[in-house]
């Protein structure tokens, strides 16, 4: 009789664990779908007001409130778009190798007093605010970039500015997070995969290119999915070390990024408490661009990671 008590006793709460869970994760995706349907709803308001869809994406020229009712407004959002692809996917590219080489080193190189000396702080910047390392980038990595380049590209007074600085900026944001998301995944991996492949001959070296790293590729996927939604999604620190309010020209590459630039998160934190009617569905609109293309970031990374799973 006891056991049967208990046994339904244990039944109900799991079933109501069951029910909870279920709650909650409901709870998740109604806030994820209501919070894009709140800025998908307002996004597209202004292609109603004025606004041309084909100069909307592919213009440069940003000026919504229409220099404060001087001039007619301008919507073209494609150099702020533009500015936020470009710093992602570099800083993202740049991060990646960095991140796995040194997670690939603390799980299987690395002596364990120096992983538990190093890691901890690595964790620790994780959580760094943004503004700090904003502020960095601007008194350290914009004049030290401007003594670097400043002849090459021709401009002595801001060419520390640009998507170069912010590049730098968000490399120093992403890495901890990947590193230490990395190292986990790492960690997650049976040691019989290791132990199989160095049985059957491979070098140390082998063994992590063609074992373990395949077999923690959808944990590695991830932490570069979140280093890249940290990335994109970045306002303050990017403002401080962008520096402009247009795209600049592109007859010189290399100069391009060692200009003030623009971006679509710079542009919003800038513009949109001031901003009213068109001007303020204008920023909507780019708020609702910003998440799109952070869902296809993301649906990119899950799809190649679901492709490359070790088996």
């Amino acid at each position: 009789m006891q056991v049967q008590q208990r046994s339904q006793a244990s039944y109900a709460a799991d079933h109501t664990a069951r029910i909870v869970f279920l709650i909650c994760a409901a709870l998740v995706v109604l806030v994820i779908v209501a919070i894009f349907a709140f800025v998908g709803a307002n996004a597209f308001k202004v292609f109603g007001e004025g606004a041309n869809v084909g100069t909307f994406f592919f213009g440069t020229n940003w000026d919504p409130t229409g220099n404060g009712g001087f001039t007619p407004p301008s919507f073209g959002a494609g150099g702020l778009i533009l500015g936020s692809i470009v710093i992602t996917l570099i800083s993202v590219v740049i991060a990646t190798p960095l991140s796995f080489g040194m997670a690939l080193f603390f799980t299987e190189l690395s002596p364990r007093w120096l992983t538990r000396l190093l890691q901890p702080l690595i964790e620790i910047f994780t959580g760094m605010p943004s503004v700090v390392i904003g502020f960095f980038g601007l008194v350290v990595i914009v004049p030290f970039l401007l003594r670097l380049v400043g002849n090459i590209v021709g401009n002595h007074q801001t060419a520390g500015f640009g998507w170069g600085a912010a590049i730098v900026v968000l490399l120093i944001m992403i890495l901890p997070t990947i590193i230490s998301i990395s190292i986990d995944a790492l960690r997650a991996v049976p040691n019989s995969i290791r132990e199989a492949s160095l049985a059957l001959g491979s070098t140390r070296w082998q063994m992590m290119v063609n074992a373990v790293l395949p077999a923690a590729t959808t944990g590695l996927a991830t932490a570069v999915v979140l280093g890249m939604a940290r990335a994109i999604g970045e306002t303050l620190a990017v403002s401080l070390v962008l520096g402009g309010s247009s795209l600049p020209s592109f007859k010189n590459l290399l100069a391009v990024f060692f200009q003030p630039n623009v971006n679509i998160t710079q542009a919003i934190a800038n513009g949109f408490g001031e901003a009213i009617g068109a001007a303020s569905d204008a920023y909507y609109t780019l708020a609702f661009v910003l998440l799109v293309i952070s869902f296809i970031f993301v649906s990119i990374s899950r799809y190649l990671a679901s492709r490359s799973v070790y088996k």
